[in-house]
């Protein structure tokens, strides 16, 4: 026998609703949800709470609960969903529901085609960001020699790990100030394998660093004010230190943009990550500290501005 679950599911409905029990009120064996209804309640579920993507979301809940991963979830779906699974997916989907990000839930998020662990305690990799990988990446093959890499403000250590992975002979320092950060850094250092390459550091911005071939940063760069209308996920569950900077929300960079002179190298390149209004107030700014370097932005894939790259010349 097969069972149908109601039609219409409300945003608090279980995911048993509509399948007959067994003993204790579990159900029972000859009367399992299968892998497809499972996600469609669960997809309506999520668009009605507003989430963006709810099939590819319930997908990913779904795969996590039963260990598995998409495509093998999609080849199930005719499958009955176990008891255990379907307990774990409820709970899973219950933290969505909260709008709780997905990343924290499974506690992974891919960057640069590379799985990272992902916690509260610090941000959660996002694909604007690897622009800054590129970047680094760009300038690593123009070098002869090794080249010398900073990440100011590494967070899980996504940026810093996928140049280390990428430019196996550049020397990379990640810096942090957040210990709750620092520590979900580590255990992807310890994951990929890269514990003896690169160097996490504690610290604020560049304090007690040395001299680089290439800064990368992506500091806090949101305004107090704009931090109040950020979606919930953000607002609520980020670490709030991460994202706001203070009232303009380009404190942290200009705070970065002074102290790196004495840390960047002769032909060294420094590139920040920014908010797409902050443009012409961070480069000008820029051009004032670096007074012979070339100032520029890059647009990201959405066409808004999204980095600020100081290239300094001989003494810039």
């Amino acid at each position: 026998m097969k069972c149908q679950l109601p039609s219409s599911l409300g945003p608090q409905a279980n995911l048993f609703a509509g399948v007959s029990t067994g003993v204790r009120g579990r159900p029972g064996p000859f009367c399992a949800v299968m892998v497809a209804e499972a996600l469609s309640s669960a997809t309506q579920r999520l668009q009605g709470a507003g989430i963006e993507d709810a099939r590819l979301e319930a997908e990913v809940l779904l795969a996590h609960a039963l260990g598995s991963d998409r495509t093998h979830l999609l080849a199930e779906l005719r499958s009955p969903l176990a008891h255990p699974a379907s307990e774990a997916f409820e709970r899973e989907l219950s933290r969505r529901l909260q709008r709780e990000p997905l990343a924290y839930i499974t506690g992974h998020r891919e960057f640069y085609g590379i799985d990272f662990i992902c916690a509260p305690g610090a941000l959660i990799p996002r694909p604007e960001s690897e622009l800054l990988v590129e970047f680094a990446l760009r300038r690593i093959a123009e070098c002869a020699g090794p080249s010398r890499v900073v990440d100011v403000g590494t967070g899980t250590g996504a940026i810093a790990i996928a140049i280390a992975i990428h430019a196996p002979t550049a020397q990379v320092v990640a810096i942090e100030r957040s210990p709750d950060a620092r520590t979900i850094a580590a255990r992807n250092l310890q994951r990929h394998q890269l514990e003896d390459r690169v160097e996490l550091q504690a610290g604020d911005l560049l304090e007690g660093a040395g001299v680089f071939d290439i800064i990368v940063a992506n500091l806090p760069y949101v305004a107090a004010e704009t931090w109040r209308a950020l979606p919930p996920e953000i607002r609520d569950h980020e670490p709030r230190e991460a994202l706001v900077a203070g009232p303009l929300g380009t404190e942290a960079i200009e705070a970065l943009l002074h102290a790196a002179p004495p840390h960047l190298a002769v032909d060294g390149l420094l590139a920040v990550e920014m908010g797409d209004t902050q443009a012409r107030y961070l480069a000008a700014g820029a051009r004032v500290i670096f007074p012979k370097a070339s100032v520029c932005v890059m647009k990201d894939l959405a066409g808004r501005d999204r980095l600020l790259e100081v290239r300094r010349g001989g003494g810039g």
